[in-house]
């Protein structure tokens, strides 16, 4: 009497194993099948997936990277400005956990910190994690950039790193 239980765990076993199998094997088979409805990635033809002006300017030699959307996982929301909190070094960063709004104009970022004391940076183009706090900032950059931080929503969502803040007073 003792085997009866170690044979049934073998065949339990083994019908659990085997009908995950034919369940694997099912729905690769149902997957292509022209009456299921279904249609697995393979079995989606070139001129289903992509539109047909986009599939006719890659006919015509267009290079396919410009003529595509990009993937949603490299793909951002295009937004005219950042918005978010700053983080760093809590240490050496006195804006660290304080909101910021940033807006880019020929090729300069301009943050404003904290939307009850502002405090403005500017980042050149080769800041990435730093930024620079200047007293002299363009009066409708200002404005704008009030409003962005005033209203985040409009903006990208994004927290900006900043390691080091130099000060040009």
């Amino acid at each position: 009497m003792s085997d009866f239980p170690k044979v049934l765990l073998v065949i339990l076993i083994a019908g659990v194993i085997g009908s995950q199998a034919f369940r694997a094997i099912d729905i690769d088979y149902l997957a292509s099948s022209p009456e299921s409805g279904v249609t697995s990635a393979a079995a989606v033809s070139i001129d289903e997936a992509i539109p047909e002006p986009e599939v006719e300017a890659i006919l015509a030699g267009a290079d396919p990277t410009d003529v595509m959307e990009p993937t949603a996982s490299g793909k951002r929301q295009a937004f005219a400005c950042d918005t978010g909190y700053i983080v760093g070094d809590m240490d050496s960063n006195r804006f660290s956990k304080i909101s910021y709004a940033a807006l880019d104009q020929d090729g300069i970022t301009y943050i404003q910190v904290s939307k009850y004391n502002p405090s403005y940076l500017v980042q050149e183009g080769y800041q990435i994690v730093s930024a620079t706090e200047v007293d002299n900032f363009p009066d409708s950059v200002k404005q704008q950039l009030q409003e962005k931080i005033n209203n985040p929503r409009s903006c990208n969502s994004l927290d900006l790193y900043l390691s080091n803040v130099k000060y040009l007073k």
